[in-house]
């Protein structure tokens, strides 16, 4: 073994001998590889370890009620208008920000790998409903293959970094892990050409910019990466700084408007939107409303953006976030 070991590291083995079951052993393990420094005299341990990480990791596997996919807790079905899947290294506040958002209730803790299984949350935001989950942490040795494929059944990806952590770090060694499994941001414009890639809009967060001494630090690692095209959203979930603003920017990034009905000689109904994609028109309105309307639909009258307040509009009139719209069949 080698001799120039941290402290740390004697910590971290200790508490992986005290570890009972087969998953805190796992989480134990991580946090030991996490300490040796890597360099060649200790890639043997490093293998080592990696190897009895894998162990624990299919012991703790065997140990769930049942593998089978539905009732695997990777497999979690898709609700509301939208899925935003929140990734990230350990304790950045992914948890925090689920929990924030949805009144969820994931597992929050200092300490590293708190987080063993997704958790789900709703939120409705201003009439959309929005389906968040918290993830395990991306910095471990060895990303869970069901992790993978849950991810790239998002509409959008929250990464999250820690300001006050070596964020330039945590971000590329998250992109590195997710590259691993196929999975890249929309806007590096990545060939599709291999069919087992995955492409998807990315949000950059950036958690704990608690104070104007932080907010410089956020604008050198803004001005690092903004040229490669990636846009950086400052917030602190403590503080509840920046959130609706976050918020109102992944609505825009998943390109999601909401329209009112109008029932004729009636006001409108403003309680509960109909939830279109940006370019979707008066026909996909219509079928939203109910099957029967679209086959039978005889003429729209809008009020909105770009037209007159109940001008008749056709089917294929495109609508906008906050129309009104009266269908006559």
């Amino acid at each position: 073994m080698p001799t120039n070991l941290p402290p740390e590291y004697h910590e971290a083995e200790r508490r992986f001998r005290e570890a009972d079951t087969p998953r805190e052993k796992s989480a134990a393990l991580e946090e030991v590889l996490k300490t040796i420094p890597k360099h060649k005299g200790t890639d043997k341990l490093r293998a080592d370890l990696r190897k009895k990480l894998s162990k624990y990791k299919s012991l703790a596997q065997a140990a769930k009620k049942k593998i089978g996919k539905h009732e695997s807790l990777f497999h979690i079905d898709k609700e509301g208008n939208a899925r935003i899947i929140v990734l990230g290294c350990a304790n950045v506040g992914k948890s925090s920000l689920v929990s924030l958002l949805t009144h969820a209730s994931p597992d929050i803790s200092a300490s590293p790998y708190s987080t063993w299984s997704p958790t789900p949350g709703m939120m409705d935001y201003n009439g959309v409903q929005l389906q968040l989950l918290d993830t395990p942490a991306l910095d471990r040795e060895f990303m869970e293959p069901e992790l993978a494929e849950l991810i790239k059944s998002a509409d959008l990806v929250l990464l999250m970094l820690d300001l006050q952590a070596f964020p330039i770090d945590q971000f590329l060694n998250s992109l590195n892990i997710l590259e691993k499994s196929n999975i890249y941001p929309k806007h590096k414009n990545i060939s599709e050409t291999n069919s087992h890639k995955t492409i998807l809009p990315f949000v950059v967060v950036v958690n704990k910019d608690d104070g104007s001494n932080l907010d410089a630090e956020f604008d050198v690692l803004n001005e690092l990466l903004r040229d490669e095209g990636w846009i950086l959203l400052p917030v602190s979930i403590e503080a509840n700084r920046n959130i609706n603003q976050m918020m109102d920017f992944i609505v825009k990034e998943l390109r999601l408007i909401r329209v009112y009905a109008k029932k004729p000689h009636e006001e409108p109904d403003y309680s509960k939107p109909f939830v279109l994609k940006a370019g979707e028109s008066v026909e996909n309105f219509a079928e939203k409303v109910h099957k029967d309307f679209l086959l039978n639909l005889k003429s729209a009258r809008v009020w909105g953006k770009g037209v007159r307040d109940g001008q008749p509009v056709g089917r294929e009139h495109v609508l906008h976030d906050g129309d009104i719209v009266e269908l006559h069949i």
